[in-house]
């Protein structure tokens, strides 16, 4: 198992150096960095269909009594409730309250915003020379603060994608809320670790609905992904999106070792565990990583991977394996 330069899928997204509102001056300068290759969101799952996505009839009999529900409450805190069947077919109910600061935070650095594009283009000017590599620095060090990977291929115009590992460490304490209620719901039925890491990921695939992220909010270009404290507060996410949250609940429970998986359309999660009969897996830096669907909405448990899956692994075909460790 190897990994690829190829970039996760995105909704599409142009970033632009220049404005409208920019000044004869600036514009001069923009159109002497014009060659610089503007970015664009990489977006591999085309016309596919995610094959959990519509695999809604495998799992109608639970979804219907699943519910996640939240509101604002007076004190700046989002409260959430979640009622669902976890693998065994307990109900589970839990209950948290996010602080809507920190979902704002993890929005905040993430993402692209053209004012903060236009911010970097002045602070530039403001230099002795803002020639190509002075901007170039400004902008490469911008993305990877807001967890984004720049990807140049020769020929092709420069590409952004998620970098979901990023994310996921950024935002493991954030969804302590959520996974502290677990521990107790766990304490109160006297179950261990690997009953709350199974029931963590029914209530990714099944509570939590499947839908696409928006691309925007309030000027920022999400490129279709939410980070894990948004995604509580809005309550949904696709397979991107409720990957990299059950990995930030998965490694606050206490899993050392997670890695995402890309393939074609496609991501999903990896443990560091010895598989299981007909469990599926990968090797990675010579250690077995059982993998772990996130998208629901059927309730799928370790090693339980759709057919398509399956087929690009068999044909190692465009995949990347990506560390959270």
């Amino acid at each position: 198992m190897t990994s690829s330069d190829m970039a996760i899928h995105m909704s599409p997204h142009t970033s632009s150096c220049a404005s409208s509102r920019s000044s004869a001056v600036l514009r001069a300068v923009l159109l002497c960095l014009a060659w610089f290759a503007q970015p664009v969101a990489g977006n591999e799952q085309g016309a596919e269909v995610d094959e959990d996505r519509s695999a809604v009839a495998a799992s109608a009999d639970t979804t219907a009594q699943n519910r996640y529900w939240g509101q604002p409450t007076t004190d700046g805190r989002y409260r959430v409730s979640t009622r669902f069947r976890n693998f065994d077919g307990q109900t589970v109910a839990l209950g948290f309250d996010l602080a809507t600061a920190e979902s704002r935070r993890s929005l905040s650095e993430f993402g692209v915003d053209d004012r903060e594009l236009d911010a970097l283009m002045r602070l530039c000017r403001q230099a002795m020379a803002c020639d190509q590599a002075t901007y170039d620095g400004y902008t490469t060090r911008y993305y990877r603060e807001h967890a984004l990977r720049l990807t140049a291929d020769p020929g092709r115009a420069s590409r952004l994608s998620v970098d979901v590992p990023a994310v996921v460490l950024r935002n493991r304490s954030r969804v302590r809320p959520l996974t502290d209620a677990l521990r107790r719901a766990a304490a109160e039925r006297g179950q261990n670790g690997d009953w709350m890491i199974k029931t963590a990921m029914t209530l990714v695939q099944t509570a939590l609905p499947y839908k696409k992220p928006v691309a925007q909010l309030e000027g920022r270009s999400l490129l279709g992904f939410y980070p894990p404290a948004f995604a509580l507060e809005r309550g949904y996410g696709d397979c991107d999106t409720k990957s990299a949250l059950l990995a930030a609940m998965l490694l606050d429970l206490g899993e050392s070792r997670v890695v995402g998986l890309h393939v074609p359309g496609h991501y999903l999660l990896g443990l560091d565990r010895r598989p299981e009969a007909d469990e599926a897996f990968i090797t990675h830096q010579g250690r077995p990583f059982v993998l772990v669907e996130a998208a629901g909405p059927a309730m799928r448990g370790l090693g339980d991977v759709s057919m398509r899956t399956r087929g690009a692994l068999a044909r190692n075909d465009g995949l990347r394996v990506d560390p959270m460790f």
